[in-house]
């Protein structure tokens, strides 16, 4: 189990305007079973998280520590993680995060949280950020060793290098011209 992946969860929910029952189903494209459980209430379940880990990506962002375990607390108090081993056979056993009976929803939110609880344990309450990138602004999730990541995508990452560069050569022409 890669939870990891389930931390990376807050940024999808972050970053995606989630405002419909077609956009949540969008996101569990990969989920087929799930997304036949999409119900309309859903939608305002989600937006209420979306925007409270939005407070957790800025609590993030200002190196607050205590905000963001004090609102992730408050999350996992609002969205109770239920836990239960799931397999086939004594080698596929594994973790699911939600019961068999949680909604759609209740799983994409039981994982993201659990994955940044997680994340937060193992590697610090402040790895959450925002891209550096001109006009982006997206959050992501950093687990590099040093800290270092800036960008929410190597798109951005490039985007700004190749920017950056041609100034370089900009001005580089302009002095030997």
């Amino acid at each position: 189990m890669d939870f990891e992946a389930y931390a990376t969860g807050v940024v999808e929910l972050v970053n995606r305007p989630l405002d419909s029952v077609d956009a949540i189903k969008e996101l569990l494209s990969d989920r087929g079973w799930s997304q036949r459980r999409v119900e309309p209430d859903d939608v305002e379940v989600l937006q209420g998280v979306r925007a409270r880990l939005a407070e957790v990506v800025e609590n993030s962002v200002n190196n607050d520590e205590k905000a963001v375990v004090a609102n992730l607390n408050s999350l996992l108090t609002a969205h109770p993680i239920r836990p239960q081993i799931s397999g086939h056979d004594a080698r596929s056993w594994h973790l699911h995060v939600a019961d068999d009976g949680a909604s759609a929803v209740e799983v994409l939110v039981s994982e993201a949280l659990f994955g940044l609880a997680l994340v937060v344990t193992e590697v610090g309450a402040t790895r959450l950020g925002r891209c550096s990138a001109p006009g982006c602004g997206r959050a992501y999730l950093d687990t590099s060793h040093n800290r270092s990541r800036r960008y929410c995508s190597g798109r951005c990452a490039t985007r700004v290098n190749v920017a950056a560069h041609r100034k370089r050569l900009k001005s580089t022409n302009r002095a030997n011209g």
